[in-house]
């Protein structure tokens, strides 16, 4: 006999939802997230012109939105097997025919639905469907009736079932989401409209984001217990909250017992008697543990709290809250205010999440959660912040668990101006409900994660520079009273903030436990852009560094530092969708297509040697982001001064922001040594004042001690630099005091000379001595050039009319011809810029030259050059791409080659490449398709590799052609300034690109070598 999948499934259902029930007195929870959930995209539905509902709302007078064609036809269609969480975007990505960039998205409504067994135990419970959070908006049917609406996206709430659900029978569940809009980049400032309502901006992702339950309790039960901190950090108030859904009030006794989590010991009990109205009553219950473990990063202890109700009627419930025994709060010291964890002075060291995942978008696995947490830790950071997106719950439990702090902001808080002076009723009806949403949105977050010991700070809005308003006030001001024991900011900032003057756009926040505004004493202020490497202004002198401040009466915090962008971990995530599969995913697909562009180039090209496969080259990549990112964290925490510090940013995406130092995946995208080392509680930081120099020069070098280990008194310092053949060039012993306590930073001593003679890498090192024994260390290294002319064909002609060739080879003496036209009289001709007017006869005349075996070497207006060699058939080439910058980002990389003889090989250019790598170069490369590219390129999330320099043989000779901005290592005058950027922005993106910038030997040594005659 036959039996039908189709008749099975009922049956599969039942077993699959038994499998999740949690038998508790008095509460029966069943998580439904595994069971089989039927996905069906209903793209013929209406939901343009929609009137929305803002919570509470009264479900009987909802419009009831079938499915297009009646319920019958959601059974009889095709639909994809789906386990929560999903989105429509994991499973239907490019299902209009076109899955580039953001074009694949989805826009409209979907179906979820399941069956579920529901024991007849549940008959006289109250019956609740617990949504984790959806987006954007759920309608919810049970047993195809609507029993919930809500459209607060991303946020918990619940479905009250009770009149709906059949006890004893298969229950059809059934969730209509409505996905009206949505982005996929970092931006929380662009409203979006659905018909005439202005909605908050989130992700573009639509779908049952987080987990459902279906819960049952008696009408008498605990619906919330919020762990209140207090500056005591082994005293808390549990706030305890029941609900009473009857008519008459209920007598009875909490029962509240603290666990240890790890252990289950008991560390304390208090049975409180309690009389419960009709409705939420809510108490207080205070609780001393002196034998209580603190929780901090560095020992996330963790407790629970029981808290038993025994009604005198019958009613039972228990419920269960983690949470840590910890206080973080700011404190004056000397006039210095500082952040404080349990009385201990803490520097924040975070990075801001922009909150995509793979696959569904959305929502990490739990496993990806911790993934998160544990590349923080490994990091060396303290914090980690969800900006501008609401966090996850399963994220805040690794940080909890793992000993790591959180920054969160709900997202999409920010609103236009006209919203507050509305001119009609269009407007009114636009700004009553944006505000609604946006408010309940907020409180939601607070109520769902104001128990977490991970979470340490709330913001509202970010980079908003408008004065905050009256709903803004009062906004704040139920936030805090919904948790006050947390430090609550109106805005993180990216402009116009001044150090020495209160601002309430600003600098407006609350304090723990007080209601005052202040509007002075928070000093966050962005510098998002990056300069692309390290480089030489990053660290000048003991007073003239990035992030150096003297400010000591508010709160620093840098809020957004420094983005560079690098690729993924290309080959780690195709790995990974290998194992789980290629057909679902958001970005899949472009991410199997990029790491193609890569393998092919570096099997093609001959770059193997140099990057034996593609997480070879895109780590080396990483690692330019995180060396510059380590050293700024350095800057920050040699200078006592400074509080905080956000890298920009965490995760990179799939589209625009590729600035995180890890991937959508958590995969850490550079080494994890070069930003932990200068997170250590304790070493000596070595500064100098150039990284890159001629041989023969000198350098100054300053030494700190960064210090959180409370190391103090007298000590020696003992200096030692040495030669690239490791043999001793230098040292120096000096007698210094540490002065410990809650100086984090100390100069020890300053503008010590250190000897640069020979080419390499010289090593300065440091160690710091107390009665004969080291107690901590540090180094730092300087590259030098021995700059070598002396192969330089002899012959040289030079094509500029700028001058700027000339002027180099006169200031280092080498001999050289004006090129006046027809055929070149040298063995070598460097050119620059020089008119090539169409059809101009010249071009043919140097072409054959080459031809008879010479070399031209183009070094300036390359894009120019290489149009008309592509146009004479001497080069394929099909177009110039503009490498991006900051959080797009663009690198360099280079093989073994002979062009780069006393110059690192086989690399990605870092900060020895300063001179050609900064993000205010002229940085290009070519769609070469012959030659032999020598340098590398790679631009934002392009999938493809471009030339920067190639070696064209032409008859018997050759052409090197370069992208690279040797005209700014030359030149007599200051390069140009990026467009981008003010302020310390400005400045770290923009250096001095004359001659007598040391960094720039490299560029000149390579163009020197490019020279070279054929003989």
């Amino acid at each position: 006999m036959k039996i039908s999948f189709r008749l099975l499934m009922p049956l599969l259902a039942v077993v699959l939802s038994v499998k999740g029930v949690q038998a508790q007195s008095g509460r029966t929870v069943m998580d439904l997230s595994g069971n089989n959930w039927m996905l069906w995209l209903d793209t013929a539905a209406r939901w343009q012109n929609d009137q929305l509902y803002t919570p509470p709302v009264n479900i009987k007078s909802l419009p009831v939105n079938i499915p297009t064609g009646g319920w019958a036809a959601l059974a009889a269609k095709q639909a994809r097997t789906v386990h929560l969480p999903a989105t429509v975007e994991q499973f239907y990505w490019g299902s209009n025919g076109n899955a580039f960039g953001v074009s694949g998205n989805y826009l409209g409504v979907s179906w979820f639905s399941t069956k579920v067994a529901v024991p007849t135990a549940f008959k006289s419970k109250r019956v609740v469907l617990k949504f984790e959070s959806v987006r954007f908006r759920a309608e919810v049917f049970v047993n195809r009736k609507l029993v919930g609406y809500d459209l607060v996206n991303s946020t918990p709430f619940e479905v009250d079932i009770t009149n709906a659900v059949v006890p004893g029978t298969l229950n059809d569940i059934t969730v209509r989401i409505t996905d009206p809009n949505g982005n996929f980049d970092w931006r929380d400032s662009q409203n979006f409209m659905w018909g005439e309502y202005r909605t908050q901006p989130t992700h573009g992702f639509g779908g049952i984001t987080g987990k459902v339950w279906l819960q049952a309790t008696d009408a008498v039960f605990v619906s919330d217990v919020f762990v209140k901190n207090k500056p005591e950090p082994r005293e808390v108030e549990f706030e305890i909250t029941a609900d009473n859904t009857g008519t008459t009030t209920v007598n009875g006794t909490y029962e509240i017992s603290v666990a240890d989590a790890k252990t289950g010991q008991v560390v304390f009990t208090q049975t409180k008697a309690a009389s419960l109205a009709a409705g939420a009553t809510t108490i207080a219950v205070a609780a001393k543990v002196l034998a209580a473990k603190l929780w901090d990063v560095e020992h996330p202890n963790l407790y629970q709290v029981r808290v038993q109700w025994k009604g005198a009627n019958g009613t039972a419930d228990v419920y269960r809250q983690r949470f840590g025994f910890r206080w973080f709060e700011i404190k004056d010291v000397n006039g210095d205010r500082q952040f404080y964890l349990n009385n201990k002075r803490i520097v924040l060291r975070t990075s801001i999440s922009w909150g995509f995942w793979p696959v569904n978008g959305m929502m990490p696995s739990d496993e990806l959660a911790y993934k998160q947490v544990a590349a923080a830790k490994r990091l060396g950071l303290n914090m980690l912040n969800f900006h501008r997106t609401i966090g996850q719950t399963n994220v805040l439990n690794a940080a909890d668990e793992l000993g790591l702090l959180y920054f969160e902001e709900p997202g999409g808080n920010q609103y236009p101006e006209s919203l507050f002076t509305p001119k009609n009723e269009a407007e009114v009806k636009q700004t009553n409900y944006y505000l609604a949403v946006r408010s309940e949105k907020l409180f939601r977050m607070i109520r769902r994660d104001r128990s977490h010991p991970s979470l340490v700070i709330y913001n509202m809005h970010n980079e908003r520079g408008a004065q905050p308003h009256a709903q803004d006030n009062i906004e704040m001001q139920a936030a805090h009273r919904l948790d006050p024991t947390r430090i609550l900011t109106y805005n993180s900032s990216n402009g116009g903030i001044k150090m020495n003057e209160p601002d309430p756009r600003f600098k407006r926040h609350l304090l723990p436990n007080d209601t005052t505004f202040y509007d002075y004493g928070w000093f966050d202020q962005h510098h998002a852009g990056g300069p692309g490497v390290y480089h030489d202004n990053v660290y000048a002198s003991p007073d003239r560094y990035i992030k150096y401040t003297d400010k000591k009466d508010e709160i620093v915090y840098w809020g957004e530092e420094g983005a560079i962008g690098t690729p993924p971990r290309l080959q780690l995530i195709r790995n990974e969708i290998l194992k789980t599969g290629v057909n679902i995913g958001w970005e899949t697909d472009a991410y199997l297509k990029w790491y193609d562009a890569y393998d092919r180039f570096l099997k093609g090209q001959g770059f193997s040697k140099a990057f034996p496969n593609v997480d070879s080259l895109t780590r080396k990549m990483g690692n330019v982001a995180y060396y510059y990112q380590g050293r700024v964290i350095e800057n920050v925490r040699i200078n006592n001064i400074n509080d905080g510090y956000a890298v920009n940013g965490w995760e990179s995406m799939k589209l625009e922001n590729h600035s995180g130092v890890v991937d959508n995946y958590r995969n850490l995208k550079g080494d994890a040594e070069l930003i932990a080392r200068y997170n250590q509680p304790l070493y000596v930081a070595v500064k100098v004042n150039h990284k890159v120099v001629p041989a023969g020069n000198t350098v100054m070098a300053d030494f700190y001690l960064v210090n959180e280990k409370d190391v103090k008194g007298e000590a020696e310092l003992r200096i030692t630099a040495f030669a690239p053949d490791n043999t001793v060039c230098f040292t120096k012993t000096m007698n210094v005091t540490a002065a410990g306590g809650v100086t984090y930073g100390q100069l020890l001593v300053s503008g010590i000379t250190i000897p640069v003679n020979n080419a390499g890498y010289t090593n300065i090192k440091a160690l710091l001595y107390q009665q004969q024994k080291q107690v901590a260390e540090g180094d730092d290294q300087v590259y030098a050039v021995q700059l070598n002319k002396t192969q330089v064909s002899d012959q040289l002609v030079v094509a500029d009319t700028s001058g700027v060739l000339q002027n180099y080879f006169k200031s280092i003496n080498q001999p050289y011809t004006n090129y006046e036209g027809g055929r070149p009289t040298g063995k070598v001709m460097v050119a620059a810029a020089i008119p090539l007017p169409q059809g101009n006869p010249l071009v043919t005349d140097i072409l054959e030259w080459v031809n008879n075996g010479n070399t031209l070497v183009v070094a300036g207006n390359a894009d120019y050059w290489a149009a008309f060699l592509a146009k004479k058939e001497v080069i394929e080439m099909r177009g110039i791409q503009t490498l991006g910058t900051t959080w797009y980002g663009g690198n360099f990389f280079v093989k073994e080659h002979a062009l780069f003889a006393g110059l690192p090989q086989s690399c990605v250019f870092n900060w020895e490449y300063q001179c050609f790598a900064a993000y205010n170069k002229s940085r290009t490369g070519m769609r070469m398709f012959n030659g032999e590219t020598v340098v590398a390129c790679v631009s934002d999330h392009k999938q493809e590799v471009y030339a920067a320099l190639s070696v064209i043989p032409h008859g018997r000779g050759k052409i090197i052609l370069s992208t690279l901005d040797f005209i700014s290592c030359i030149a007599g005058v200051k390069e140009k300034k990026r467009a981008e950027g003010d302020g310390e922005n400005a400045a770290m993106n923009t250096f001095n690109a004359q001659v007598g910038n040391p960094a720039n030997v490299v560029g000149q040594q390579l163009l020197l070598n490019m020279l070279k005659g054929n003989e």
